[in-house]
């Protein structure tokens, strides 16, 4: 079968591999309809998670089943599913708890498995044609349609990206009438800005980021685009609340100092840029940021991936897996700090539900959707920020 294989630092082949097949009675065999690019994915690509010569990646896919192992019962050959990144097994201690992406089972010795990701099991990627999925009773979610349709885009998303998206505004605790600021506005960014308002209630959401195409996604689903380029962020959320807070009028004594932002989601991670210098990384430039932003007793949500061993780290800090966090501000103020993977399993059959039901159309984020031998190309454009590569959908039928 053809899949994407890494070849060196930001050098991906689509290759001819080994047919994946069935290994255990809990297992079922995919055939793909699509398959996505996640910013996680450039972590890999360009080499800062390591040496992986040889390795599949990617882990959102959605496809039809093909066949199932002897124990699987919930699932059957024609089944329509999409299988979350996060590899659960459904009955060990943390999967029973609701924790999947920190499952027991499927990476002994640590907690939590994906497709194609290192450190996390040895479980091939899914940009591919063909896709194992370990006890696919509990990690199949079943859906309606037919291959191609009205909802092909929306329902691949609920791999990854919109539930993670969804996780952010969780750990962040958004609830109607919150104001937010969501740095970053790649495709978890933009999911998180989007649940924020039209999943959760949010008044006024914010997104920061400098890439014009980014701003102009963020803009199109409701936020207010934040281009940092134009001066700091952080001020410039901080007048335009007080233009809205003005015109509405205060309520209560004292509200003055409470300008800024009820919650804020850091959806860049580690590799936050220098705002003076975009061109280069400064990994606590956000948490520095957000921590000025948001009011006392307000929540933060931390959901851009930290490595725990970064092949290139920018400084000697970031090379021991430490960065300068602010804590006298965040503890001052009472921030309710949340963070980690999206436990995905935990939300994608009611955001499957909010899809079906016309509430919810994760896939507006979409820009591209190109044939599987087109990823070489792909990954460039998407890593470089080019050509208003924002999500892609790889189709492995073509």
């Amino acid at each position: 079968m053809q899949a994407v294989v890494w070849r060196g630092d930001r050098t991906v082949d689509v290759e001819k591999v080994e047919d994946a097949r069935l290994e255990a009675p809990t297992d079922a065999l995919l055939r793909l309809t699509s398959t996505a690019i996640c910013g996680t994915d450039l972590h890999i690509y360009e080499g800062r998670m390591g040496e992986v010569n040889g390795m599949v990646i990617g882990h959102e896919a959605l496809g039809v089943v093909e066949e199932v192992g002897s124990a699987v019962v919930s699932i059957g050959k024609g089944d329509r599913v999409v299988v979350p990144t996060h590899i659960c097994c459904g009955f060990c201690y943390n999967c029973v708890r609701g924790y999947s992406a920190a499952c027991l089972t499927t990476n002994p010795g640590s907690a939590g498995a994906a497709y194609g990701y290192p450190g996390m099991g040895t479980y091939r990627g899914a940009q591919t044609e063909w896709l194992r999925v370990p006890f696919a009773d509990a990690n199949c979610l079943r859906l309606p349609g037919e291959p191609g349709d009205q909802w092909e885009h929306d329902f691949v998303m609920l791999a990854d990206a919109f539930p993670s998206g969804y996780h952010a505004t969780e750990l962040a605790q958004v609830s109607k009438g919150d104001s937010v600021a969501v740095f970053g506005a790649g495709a978890i960014g933009l999911l998180a800005a989007y649940s924020a308002l039209h999943l959760r209630g949010a008044t006024e959401v914010y997104v920061v980021d400098y890439i014009p195409e980014r701003l102009d996604m963020a803009g199109k689903l409701g936020a207010v685009p934040v281009d940092f380029r134009g001066g700091d962020p952080v001020e410039q959320i901080l007048e335009h609340r007080s233009r809205v807070r003005k015109h509405a009028g205060a309520t209560w004594r004292g509200e003055e100092v409470m300008g800024g932002v009820d919650c804020g989601i850091d959806a860049i991670g580690f590799q936050a840029r220098d705002r003076a210098d975009p061109s280069r990384e400064k990994p606590d430039q956000v948490i520095h940021d957000l921590a000025r932003l948001i009011n006392p007793n307000g929540r933060l949500s931390i959901t851009g991936v930290f490595l725990p061993n970064d092949a290139k780290p920018v400084g000697e800090l970031e090379r021991r897996g430490d960065l300068a966090v602010p804590w006298q501000t965040l503890f001052r103020k009472g921030i309710t700090v949340g963070m980690g993977r999206d436990h995905d399993k935990r939300y994608n059959t009611q955001l499957r539900d909010l899809i079906i039901a016309g509430r919810a159309k994760p896939s507006e984020i979409v820009t591209q959707r190109l044939p599987l031998r087109e990823a070489p190309d792909a990954f460039r454009r998407f890593d470089q920020r080019t050509d208003g590569y924002i999500k892609v959908v790889l189709d492995p039928r073509e």
